[in-house]
């Protein structure tokens, strides 16, 4: 009997309970939007971004968070969070060079769905800019005055912001520590707002510090490896000498080089503070060098060809190798070519032709050529693969040279270099009974110059990348047949010689527009061109023509699909079943993309695309240039990101129709890829 009493008591004390937790939840209110008016500076985006109040989230990720650990739980109206956001707001403004900023608010409840509407009101004023800059701590520096000036003044008529005050700071701060001041500081600084001139008057404090020069180079070793390598040898390499003048900018110069050795786990160099003596300080160069000889398997993606590619691959690598640091890697590798193209993932209709390839290579790599301000590569290979049914042999070398610029010029990519390549490949006549084999010898001299200031390898978000190819080559185009009256109907001989120079110019931009640096719009534009000298362009190899279409070119079509609709007369004309062994002699290709991160590792995108190859700019024609559209998923591991976009032909010059024209289905294409599209 007191048990059951006890039974009642408590299923009546849970019903309560039950009640009470009922009646607070029916008095919540799902914040359904949050508003601003009168921001005319920034936009809701950046200024839901910094307060407290959050809007509830799609109605689908509640759904998903009523029954799994995915998706996200409705957010409720919160009135005591307004003063918070007041505050946030006021703050944001404030950093943001709008001191006389006024903010008011309503909230609207509606009984009947359980909604809440919060609006505020927002009065920006006048923006303020910078004003005078005057600097203290460094009176005594006159002769470091050319070397600051410049970034303070770039300042110019640019309205204030702490973020831009605190990037010039920094940079004031490297130039001290360039010039010998390794323990120079920023104290402090005062805004003196003037609100007659809408300015902010700026005084700035550092503390400099003793100027340092090495008093000593100092060599630190540890690792399997420390005995192999001399403390000579990593000197020579770094390029600092006793009496030197600390330079911050020359020390990472100096651990880029010795990384790019390849002998070290890790490496680090860095003044001993505790070691000073005057005005002299030791560097410390501490190593933690490996295992000499690497022997290492690997399964990899990549898009060679501009396809998605699969394969496995094992490599050797020997360090310095004859000692100098010289780094000798032989490497073989099978894979696979176009792996969304196979029979597992292919519609039918499509060509589902195994497309396999076969590299072998030998890479002799030296961190200092001439001088420690140049490195160099050279590389001997072999590749057997096929495109589509057509098998190719490409043989040759490269000599690579990589200079290193200075961070602050506009050009900081020179990478001067000397190949020569050897292309063969085989085509059965559109008779069946002649075997052609077209044979290019090709010896080109280039460059590969660049400026970039993107802020980030896998997600840049600030920034730009230009890259431009310069080569002058000549080559020779030797043909074995069987039946040499075709030749003739080809308009060349069976041994010809031409002379022609490529360009090709790439630019990238990313612009983020979130506060949170997770969503990018990314702008893309390459234009190419070859032209002969001497001979006409059927002596250009195939594999110096353009090609639009793939993973990450225009990407509503197939590698290689987009290549000029009149063919000039080549080898391709004794069988023209055979595609897309030779592209165009001119280049246009776009792109435009949004992208957003939703989480640290995943993240969407939608894309625009266009482009298309012709033979010469005289054939180009805004008619013809291929339209495509589409979106994408990311994984962002640790060392790289994957990706699959799904594309749509939304203007197809070929067909000369639209993407209305045809079944929908008929108009996708999809793509494996490994890094961004560009």
């Amino acid at each position: 009997m007191k048990h059951f009493r006890s039974a009642i008591l408590f299923t009546v004390f849970y019903l309560l309970l039950s009640l009470t937790i009922f009646a607070q939840s029916s008095k919540l209110y799902e914040l359904s939007s949050i508003n601003f008016e009168g921001n005319n500076e920034f936009s809701d985006t950046d200024l839901k971004s910094i307060i407290q109040s959050k809007e509830s989230p799609f109605w689908l990720w509640r759904f998903f968070n009523s029954f799994t650990p995915f998706g996200s739980p409705p957010t409720y109206f919160d009135s005591t969070e307004i003063k918070v956001d007041l505050v946030s707001l006021k703050s944001f403004y404030s950093v943001n060079g709008f001191f006389e900023v006024d903010f008011s608010y309503s909230y609207q409840l509606d009984s009947s769905s359980r909604s809440a509407e919060l609006t505020y009101y927002i009065s920006e004023g006048e923006g303020f800019y910078y004003g005078d800059i005057n600097l203290f701590g460094l009176e005594e520096l006159d002769y470091l005055q050319p070397f600051i000036s410049p970034h303070l003044n770039s300042l110019g008529i640019n309205r204030f912001t702490q973020v831009k005050l605190a990037s010039k700071i920094d940079e004031v701060l490297s130039v001290l520590k360039d010039k010998g001041y390794m323990l120079a500081t920023f104290d402090s600084t005062k805004i003196i707002i003037d609100t007659l001139r809408n300015k902010t008057d700026l005084d700035i404090y550092f503390t400099p510090g003793n100027h340092y020069r090495f008093s000593e180079i100092r060599v630190i070793k540890k690792g399997v490896g420390k005995d192999l390598v001399s403390d000579e040898l990593i000197k020579y390499v770094t390029n600092l000498h006793v009496g030197d003048e600390y330079n911050e900018q020359e020390i990472a110069k100096s651990r880029l080089r010795l990384a790019r050795t390849g002998l070290f786990n890790s490496i680090n160099l860095k003044g001993f503070v505790d070691d000073t003596v005057g005005n002299k300080v030791p560097l410390n160069i501490e190593s933690d060098i490996g295992n000499l000889n690497d022997l290492s398997p690997e399964v990899f993606i990549d898009n060679e060809f501009n396809t998605s590619n699969v394969g496995v691959g094992l490599s050797y690598v020997r360090k310095n190798f004859f000692g100098d640091a010289r780094k000798l890697t032989l490497s073989t590798k099978f894979k696979v070519n176009d792996i969304q193209n196979i029979k597992l993932f292919s519609s039918s209709g499509r060509d589902s032709t195994l497309q396999t390839q076969v590299d072998i290579s030998l890479l002799l790599e030296q961190p200092f050529f001439f001088n420690r301000a140049i490195s160099a590569s050279l590389e001997a290979y072999y590749k057997t693969y096929n495109i589509s049914t057509t098998p190719f042999e490409n043989e040759g070398g490269k000599l690579l040279l990589a200079v290193d610029m200075p961070s602050h010029t506009f050009i900081n990519l020179l990478n001067p270099y000397l190949s020569f390549d050897l292309l063969g490949y085989d085509v059965i006549s559109v008779d069946g009974e002649s075997d052609f084999s077209p044979r290019n010898t090709t010896a080109i001299f280039g460059f590969n110059v660049g400026s970039t200031t993107a802020n980030d390898i896998f997600f840049p978000f600030r920034g730009y990348n230009l890259n431009q190819v310069i080569e002058l080559a000549l080559t020779r185009l030797k043909i074995t047949t069987d039946n040499p009256q075709v030749i003739d109907t080809l308009g060349f001989g069976e041994d010809d010689v031409g002379l022609y120079y490529r360009l090709q110019t790439m630019i990238s931009e990313y612009i983020g527009v979130s506060r949170d640096d997770n969503t990018v719009i990314g702008v893309k534009f390459k234009i190419g061109y070859v032209q002969t000298f001497v001979g006409s362009d059927e002596l250009i190899p195939p594999n110096q023509t353009f090609f639009s279409g793939g993973a990450n070119s225009v990407r509503g079509w197939r590698a290689r699909q987009l290549i000029p609709l009149e063919r000039i007369n080549s080898i391709d004309d004794l069988n023209p079943a055979v595609e897309n062994i030779r592209g165009g002699t001119f280049l246009i290709e776009g792109s435009i993309e949004y992208r957003r991160k939703f989480d640290e590792v995943f993240g969407f995108n939608f894309f625009i695309d266009y482009g298309n190859t012709w033979n010469g700019y005289t054939d180009f024609q805004f008619n013809e240039i291929a339209v495509a559209s589409g979106f994408g998923l990311r994984y962002y591991s640790p060392f790289a990101p994957f990706r699959i976009d799904f594309g749509w032909k939304v203007w197809d010059p070929q067909e000369k129709i639209t993407l209305l024209d045809r079944a929908f289905w008929q108009a996708f294409e999809f793509h494996f890829g490994i890094g961004e599209a560009f």
